[in-house]
């Protein structure tokens, strides 16, 4: 996933399970950064996943870990739900409280989100302009 220019200069976006990151991650892409006053959480994981509260846990993920369903958009042919992902079944989690839009593409199932500071519509507003800029592209 190419993040747009910009968002990698004030957080930290790359690669799971490298350096001092724990081996389960291997694989993943995770990342945190600031768009202004916005917290933006991104993650791509190593094969398709189905559960959403996987994609947003990564191996953290725990049986009781849950996300709130919230909608299907579509954005440039590509089919994905927008999810809450509320912090108290998503303990210690860097998407918790945030609206996350969650997809696969081939073998890869991403999921992109804001922190939900301005309310359900205005978060998940600012997700749909953030994926309509992002681009997936070979290794």
């Amino acid at each position: 996933m190419r993040v747009p220019e910009g968002l990698t200069e004030s957080g930290a976006i790359g690669p799971g399970g490298i350096g001092g990151t724990a081996k389960s991650w291997r694989g993943w892409v995770v990342g945190s950064t600031y768009v202004g006053a916005n917290h933006l959480v991104i993650t791509a994981s190593p094969s398709p996943l189905r559960a959403d509260a996987k994609v947003v846990n990564g191996p953290a993920w725990y049986p009781r870990a849950r996300v709130k369903p919230l909608t299907w958009i579509t954005i440039g042919g590509t089919r994905m739900r927008a999810v809450f992902v509320p912090q108290a079944t998503n303990d210690g989690n860097a998407f918790a409280h945030h609206i996350v839009l969650i997809w696969t593409v081939g073998k890869h199932t991403y999921g992109v989100g804001f922190h939900n500071t301005k309310g359900f519509r205005q978060t998940l507003f600012l997700d749909e302009e953030l994926a309509k800029h992002i681009k997936l592209v070979r290794p």
